[in-house]
């Protein structure tokens, strides 16, 4: 049996009903697509795999081989140069209950690098990512086939992974925890747009001038 949809309303106002504000939001981007089930979603407090309130018993996740990119070398030449050169991320194991949320399960930067979020970007997370999820916060488990612990660092400056050593905090240029590249950045390429140091601190040679300029950043030489 069908019911009718109603028609589409803002997501601010979507919000605005299950809040209880007794306000209206006049403002966001109205959904057109009707309502759907909850997401297929892991419970590490509670046990299994959940759909919404109900308990799925004897469910069978799917599991996908992921190997993100660092911004380097993002071609499929590239990434099969990382993988008989040792360089850039490992291959990871994404498991995953729900197609949907198939891109959200796969290991962000923060998880695969092994640095994990610093103690703003974790509040600002829980505060306002409206589709955060318990499976989200559930760290990276180690095989013992891969002869790495997460004590190892992913350093985008030698594009390995590394075990932190004395030298990274007296000279922080030794190590980057991210960094962003320009398109089609080459591998001797050492000036990346945007580095972070060891500290979460970001340094960027992008212009200050170049949120003035509509439609993209000034070419830098």
């Amino acid at each position: 049996m069908y019911d009718r949809v109603p028609p589409p309303e803002p997501e601010a106002r979507q919000d605005d009903y299950i809040t209880g504000r007794p306000w209206g939001s006049w403002h966001g981007h109205a959904r057109n697509a009707p309502r759907e089930y909850p997401y297929i979603e892991h419970q590490p407090a509670l046990g299994g795999w959940w759909q919404g309130p109900v308990l799925l018993r004897n469910f069978k996740p799917n599991l996908y081989f992921t190997r993100p990119h660092d911004g380097k070398r993002t071609g499929g030449f590239g990434r099969l140069k990382d993988a008989l050169t040792g360089e850039g991320p490992d291959v990871f194991v994404t498991i995953s209950g729900d197609k949907r949320t198939l891109m959200r399960d796969r290991p962000q930067k923060w998880q695969w690098s092994e640095w994990g979020l610093t103690p703003q970007e974790d509040r600002e997370r829980r505060a306002y990512d409206k589709d955060l999820r318990w499976q989200d916060r559930e760290p990276i488990i180690e095989t013992p086939w891969a002869q790495r612990s997460g004590r190892h660092k992913y350093n985008f400056r030698t594009r390995r992974f590394e075990h932190p050593r004395w030298s990274w905090w007296t000279d922080p240029d030794k190590v980057w925890r991210d960094a962003t590249w320009a398109p089609g950045a080459k591998r001797r390429d050492m000036r990346p747009l945007n580095k972070r140091d060891i500290y979460g601190e970001w340094e960027s040679r992008v212009p200050w001038q170049a949120g003035f300029w509509c439609g993209g950043r000034p070419r830098i030489n």
